[in-house]
């Protein structure tokens, strides 16, 4: 991940993170998922990063989905 990217998803489920990922990237968005799960216990959360470029218009994708 490129220094500077904003984080537009935090969350303890991954399927959640890669539901998001998938929703940008339909709507030409270059999201990338970073996962801060701990390796043996799968604890902690799964985050999302949009370039900085993107991130009014990723955030605009999501609120819409969810009022959908």
């Amino acid at each position: 991940m490129v220094e500077g990217w904003i984080k537009i998803y935090a969350g303890s489920e991954e399927y959640q993170a890669q539901l998001i990922k998938s929703l940008l990237e339909n709507n030409d968005l270059h999201p990338v998922i970073l996962d801060r799960k701990d390796d043996e216990f799968r604890i902690g959360v799964v985050e999302v990063y949009v370039a900085p470029e993107e991130v009014e218009e990723a955030r605009t994708v999501l609120a819409e989905n969810q009022a959908s």
